[in-house]
């Protein structure tokens, strides 16, 4: 159900969900009110955010770096150039295989658009303006295909024709197609991978001015802590649901008291 409340377009859609939520799990409705409702859930976010429901790549991009984490700067360097340009080149290759201007996954949700868009009754209201009523429930929504949006929220916040907009597009004799989202073209998705990163050339090739090569640059003065160095990530406060775990104190083996351990324990035998 958090899910549907995040995914949610409408804040009264939202509400009621939120209402279902605070009636089965209360604990998990109390953990959510703490958190800021812009930063999960798509109807109450000022901007547009399309279909990504997450901004934190942090954790993917751990996980992308976990094989080159331990090894020297400029080797982490060399690493992140290989990675990004071998995606470049995937995502290349991707868009070279596409047929038409929509990808795959844009042209899929299209269709599930389309097949729900059966059944609905269409009423011209002024030039592009239309009134979109399903016909068993007798809800309407009403739809302006020439500012690209529909009162039911999904057109504008996704960027791709709702059902209600693919219906009147077809009264229209209009291909639903061309009222996606310039962000979710072709065109657009190959502009973002255009950039090459170019490989380290070699130090001997490359002219360094003469005031760089008589600057001197030493290490930082940084003292090495003790034990071995933390691979795991520190969690924060707000990756537990109750703030950061309280330790545990030690418990004696001899005497079993609290607050030390048996090597440091001072109390007389029994």
């Amino acid at each position: 159900m958090v899910g549907w409340a995040g995914e949610a377009y409408k804040v009264s859609e939202f509400q009621k969900v939120y209402d279902l939520i605070k009636l089965t799990d209360w604990k998990c409705w109390e953990y959510l009110e703490k958190i800021d409702k812009t930063l999960w859930t798509r109807s109450h976010f000022e901007g547009d955010r399309y279909n990504m429901m997450t901004s934190n790549i942090a954790e993917s991009l751990n996980h992308a770096l976990l094989p080159a984490r331990d090894s020297p700067v400029m080797a982490l360097f060399e690493f992140i150039r290989r990675m990004l340009s071998r995606w470049y080149e995937s995502r290349r290759c991707d868009i070279e295989k596409l047929n038409g201007n929509i990808p795959k996954e844009i042209e899929k949700v299209l269709v599930e658009q389309l097949v729900l868009s059966t059944g609905y009754l269409v009423m011209p209201c002024l030039g592009w303006l239309f009134e979109v009523t399903l016909k068993p429930s007798g809800y309407s929504c009403t739809v302006d295909l020439e500012k690209r949006n529909c009162s039911c929220l999904e057109f504008q916040k996704l960027g791709l024709p709702c059902r209600h907009a693919i219906a009147a597009a077809s009264y229209r004799n209009m291909a639903y197609t061309s009222f996606v989202s310039q962000y979710h073209l072709k065109t657009t998705w190959s502009e973002t991978v255009k950039g090459i990163i170019l490989p380290v050339p070699d130090p001997k090739d490359v002219d360094v001015p003469p005031e760089v090569l008589k600057i001197d640059l030493y290490p930082l003065s940084t003292k090495r802590t003790k034990g071995r160095p933390g691979v795991k990530r520190k969690l924060s406060a707000g990756d537990y649901p109750e703030g950061p775990r309280k330790k545990k104190a030690n418990k004696c083996s001899r005497c079993f008291m609290l607050g030390h351990k048996k090597t440091t324990c001072k109390q007389p035998l029994p």
